[in-house]
């Protein structure tokens, strides 16, 4: 097909298409939400991963060859598609290499050209392609991802999606923060050091923490604001204390029938996470065991900032 009307014809799937994006800060529950989305019927079937594609934070990584960096990528076209993938784009992979080699920045996220690099680099199409193709891989169902660091890129998210959804997840900030600090003491329990780049994201300290959550507070009443009928808030304590009613508005917001969801039984196991084989509950952090009297202190004089959601 002649790359114009393929691109055409991209656009005119992906302004048909309704998919759905799991954001919000680490450690919210984006997994189990995830998980519950991904068990019903009507949506691509990733019930035995909680895969992070990063795809809107790093869509230049679908441009490279395979490797650890694009894995979660070529979970959802397969691993085998990346370079059929690639060759329906190849006009956009050479441009992509020109603007490299004339010094262009790949990042556009936090790029104070942010919009420049979105466009001259054609982001916008090189996502459409993904999506379209990871949709023919996975049996043709409707499209859903999780990536909590989606929630920087909502703008880009509705101009290559103007039908998408986006689901925001909020939980108690002190419970975010503590599940941090567990996540790290198990990760160097597990043998890795405490330097090590993997797990930098969990050796953060509570004030870093706090301030980093404000950010996140103001981003969901930005995307509200901007785009609140297409965006829908889940606080992780509805989902965990009351999941069958918070599960029903889910869908009837995603437009699905809450008939469709997997049942517990018919789901797929995981040995990974042995939590999400179960219904929704609450993965009890002891607040008090990985935070001191003074970041609880800290923690709290924060508070007044964020919305009840949090909480």
């Amino acid at each position: 097909m002649d790359f114009q009307l393929y691109k055409k014809m991209l656009r005119q799937w992906a302004f048909e298409q309704e998919p759905v994006f799991i954001v919000g800060p680490e450690r919210s529950g984006t997994s189990l939400l995830f998980q519950q989305v991904s068990n019903h019927s009507a949506f691509c079937d990733f019930s035995h991963a909680t895969v992070e594609t990063f795809c809107f934070i790093k869509p230049w990584l679908l441009l490279e060859p395979a490797g650890p960096d694009n894995y979660e990528m070529r979970v959802y076209l397969g691993q085998k598609n990346l370079t059929a993938f690639q060759d329906s784009i190849s006009p956009l992979v050479e441009r992509n290499n020109q603007l490299t080699s004339l010094g262009m920045p790949l990042a556009f996220a936090n790029d104070p050209n942010r919009d420049e690099i979105w466009f001259e680099r054609r982001y916008k199409h090189i996502l459409r392609a993904f999506v379209y193709h990871s949709s023919k891989h996975l049996g043709g169902k409707r499209f859903v991802e999780k990536t909590p660091a989606h929630i920087r890129c909502t703008s880009e998210i509705f101009e290559t999606f103007p039908k998408a959804k986006v689901l925001i997840c909020t939980r108690d900030i002190s419970e975010i923060i503590a599940s941090h600090k567990k996540r790290y003491q198990k990760e160097i329990a597990l043998g890795k050091a405490k330097d090590d780049p993997s797990i930098a994201w969990l050796s953060h300290s509570v004030e870093q923490y706090a301030n980093y959550l404000v950010t996140i507070e103001s981003k969901i009443k930005e995307l509200t604001s901007s785009f609140g009928d297409a965006c829908k808030i889940v606080p992780y304590g509805q989902l965990t204390s009351n999941p069958d009613e918070t599960l029903s508005r889910l869908f009837e917001f995603l437009g699905e029938e809450t008939a469709g969801s997997v049942s517990s039984k018919e789901r797929k196991q995981q040995a990974w996470d042995p939590l999400l084989n179960q219904a929704p509950q609450k993965n009890e952090v002891e607040i008090e065991k990985y935070l001191s009297k003074n970041e609880i202190k800290l923690i709290n004089a924060k508070r007044s900032a964020f919305s009840d959601y949090w909480f």
